[in-house]
Formats: C-alpha cells, structure tokens, sequence
C-alpha cells in the first residue's frame, strides 16, 4: 500500500479572471503613455501583450472546473460600447499607474454584474468590493502622477475573456482562454 503525499491531495488550479481585451492597436497606445511616464514614475510597464481592464477577479480555480466556469459565462449577454481613457492617476498603496475614463459607460457595469451573478449561481466565489474599472500601466511606481490626457484614448469595446495569469521566467504572462463578443 503507498501513502499519497500532500502534493497528490492537491487539486491543480489555474489563476484566472475576466477582462476587456483590448486589440493590439489600443495595446500599444496604452505602452506608449507608459514609456512616456516611466521616467517621471519610476517602476515597470507592463507589458504589450498583458494591456487589459479586469472584470471580474476570480484566482485559483480548479482546472477541472474551467468548462463550468466558461458555461456560466456564455449566459451572459453584454452589449458593445466605447471607453475614452482620458485620465491617469498614481495608486499610493498599490504603487500602481493605472489610466480610466472620467466616466464609464453603464454597460461596462451591466456587463460585470451580470457576470458576478452568472458566475455566483454556479457557484464561484467573486469578489463583492466596489467595482473600480482602470487600466493598469505602471507596476511599482515611485512618484505621484495626475495627468489629462490631450488625445484621449478610444477604446471600442469588442470582446471580453476568460484570462490566465501565469507566472513565467520573464514575469506573468496573461494568457487568453476564452473570448465573447460583444453584441
């Protein structure tokens, strides 16, 4: 008889959460600010490929329930809209550059409640906090900064996905499983 290691109890999760994907067009734009600021801010950018605005936040999840939770969301419907990103603004205790819009449009909203509650009726737990949509530009920024932006960036809101966090050798990689489209 062999005795299972804690390791083999384990089940295997994945980090996972819903975001705006932006195309790599709006992804670059959003890199630019960023370079532009890194020298005032101190810090990192993130990268080209990671440009995205969160949903909803979810972590570890069990691998084996990632086909649970793609059906649960494809029960939701959201309706397409735009964003202008005209803001920039320093998070002090998330040491964060993150950019947002003066203000949001009410499907951004809709579309994150509906996923809450697609995704609590099938039983995942979300975080209930006050949703407060940004883009984050700048990791471990040093300085404060606040700045309106001349150009406003024009997002035209597509798709939203399913998104992986990984932890790689080159820092976290955020990797699409999923995508809807916007109607």
């Amino acid at each position: 008889m062999t005795t299972k290691t804690l390791s083999d109890k384990k089940e295997k999760t994945v980090r996972v959460f819903f975001a705006l994907w932006p195309d790599h067009a709006i992804q670059k734009q959003f890199v630019h600010l960023a370079k532009t600021l890194v020298p005032a801010c101190g810090g990192r950018q993130v990268k080209t490929q990671n440009i995205h605005l969160t949903l909803v936040f979810l972590g570890n999840v069990a691998i084996n329930r990632l086909p649970e939770l793609q059906s649960a969301a494809s029960n939701v419907a959201a309706q397409v809209f735009s964003l202008s990103i005209q803001k920039m603004h320093y998070w002090k205790r998330n040491r964060i550059i993150h950019a947002y819009a003066e203000s949001f449009p009410t499907e951004l909203f809709s579309l994150v409640d509906a996923l809450r509650n697609a995704l609590s009726t099938a039983g995942f737990t979300v975080d209930q906090r006050t949703y407060k949509p940004h883009i984050t530009l700048i990791r471990n920024a040093k300085n404060h900064t606040e700045i309106d932006l001349i150009q406003p960036i024009q997002w035209h809101a597509k798709q939203w996905c399913l998104i992986q966090s990984k932890q790689t050798d080159n820092g976290v990689d955020y990797i699409p499983l999923h995508c809807w489209l916007l109607k």
